[in-house]
């Protein structure tokens, strides 16, 4: 799972196809310019997870407490890349100040995330 706090921190994920690199870029953004370079991110707006494998799900669930099979987010995007895959970017909010957006292949994205889903 690769954790994304700030605009700086996008070259961790260049691995990504463009299209997720964007969203995320958005998004860390959007948490820079309202929150600030030097916040500490896990207390102040938020971040991004990158979810990877099953394991990743797993460690969503013990480690951060977010269990995707029951989570409620506030909302839930298609990202459709041009290789063909597809992403979801899912926002989980925890308080009013802070937020955790969920980047996960559709494939391991869980139904309940699925059926939050924009069209």
């Amino acid at each position: 799972m690769i954790k994304i706090a700030y605009r700086s921190e996008i070259v961790t994920i260049k691995h990504l196809p463009v299209e997720v690199v964007n969203v995320v870029s958005e998004i860390a953004t959007i948490l820079d310019d309202n929150y600030g370079e030097e916040r500490n991110a896990d207390d102040d707006g938020g971040y991004i997870l990158v979810v990877e494998n099953e394991e990743d799900i797993k460690k969503l669930n013990d480690e951060i407490g977010i269990d995707i099979s029951t989570a409620i987010p506030e909302y839930v995007d298609l990202i459709k890349c041009s290789n063909g895959e597809e992403y979801t970017n899912s926002l989980i909010l925890c308080n009013n100040d802070f937020g955790i957006s969920l980047i996960i292949s559709l494939n391991l994205t869980s139904e309940n995330l699925l059926d939050y889903r924009q069209e």
